[in-house]
């Protein structure tokens, strides 16, 4: 009888043991719950990274003919772009691109053509969903595939190409804020809606861009680098340690309070001074020192 009424009480008390454990981490998930939406705290929130850079285009149409060759326009195009990319938007970020091109050589079946025109330009735009791999944390790949649109002003029409594009790039960080970036797009375009649609309708359109950019940010840093990526490192090292230190010392005052063991002079006047100010959240402060390395 006395063995099952011991049974009977470990059973109780592990019961209780359980169930304030489950309030305590309920408690927790709640804190960790935005109170205005109900959801989970964002703690990397979504920033854009802006890009600038040099393009070189190649552009094809060709008309099908019947028992003789097909007539084949080339167009050779360099400007610049601007794109911009978010970043922190799981599970793909987003990408625009919009770029000026001069066209600077022109080919017909081949041979060189001269343009009647002075004033000639194109204006490029691609945007789609990015997908990004991490190799050895020095070399990233972005690879997109999306919307493509393109205006030419030619000499006898003004051209306007719709289609999907493939995009595969690399960024190379270089140091701490700056990245080089190379990538190339390939594209497959219906050239046929401007004003050539009635007069000059083209078969087939494809076109290959290569560009070489750079990025400034300050919130997008490169953890490691190129350059100083290991005294980076040790500023990284310092601040976890910094870390650990302030979530050990608040895990020690939060456990002797429970316990309602007598705290040291430095404790009380630590929770006092908890008490008379909000606290600062974990995320918070691991942010306010990752920025501090940034900065």
């Amino acid at each position: 009888m006395k063995r099952q009424f011991a049974a009977v009480v470990l059973l109780l008390c592990a019961f209780a043991a359980g169930a304030q454990q489950a309030a305590g981490s309920g408690q927790e998930a709640d804190e960790d719950l935005d109170p205005r939406t109900g959801f989970p705290k964002i703690t990397a929130k979504p920033f854009v990274m802006f890009d600038e850079g040099l393009s070189f285009a190649l552009v094809t149409r060709i008309l099908k003919q019947e028992g003789r060759s097909n007539f084949v326009w080339q167009d050779y195009l360099i400007g610049a772009h601007v794109a911009m990319m978010t970043e922190n938007i799981k599970p793909f970020d987003l990408m625009l691109r919009v770029t000026a091109f001069y066209p600077f050589y022109h080919t017909f079946n081949g041979m060189q053509q001269y343009p009647k025109q002075t004033i000639l330009y194109a204006f490029d735009l691609f945007s789609g969903p990015v997908i990004q791999a991490n190799m050895w944390n020095y070399v990233r790949i972005n690879l997109s595939a999306g919307l493509h649109y393109m205006y030419q002003l030619t000499d006898e029409y003004h051209l306007h190409y719709l289609g999907l594009g493939l995009f595969a790039g690399l960024e190379l960080p270089v140091a701490w804020h700056w990245t080089i970036l190379l990538d190339g797009t390939a594209a497959l375009d219906y050239p046929n809606l401007g004003t050539n649609g009635t007069m000059q309708p083209y078969d087939y359109a494809w076109q290959y861009h290569i560009n070489l950019g750079v990025r400034y940010s300050k919130k997008g840093a490169n953890q490691y680098s190129y350059i100083h990526s290991k005294r980076r490192a040790q500023l990284m090292a310092q601040r976890q340690q910094m870390l650990r230190e302030i979530y050990e010392e608040e895990a020690r005052r939060k456990s002797a309070v429970d316990d309602g063991e007598p705290a040291d002079a430095d404790t009380a006047d630590s929770i006092a001074d908890d008490n008379s100010t909000p606290e600062q959240s974990p995320a918070d402060q691991e942010a306010g020192l990752t920025q501090e390395v940034v900065m």
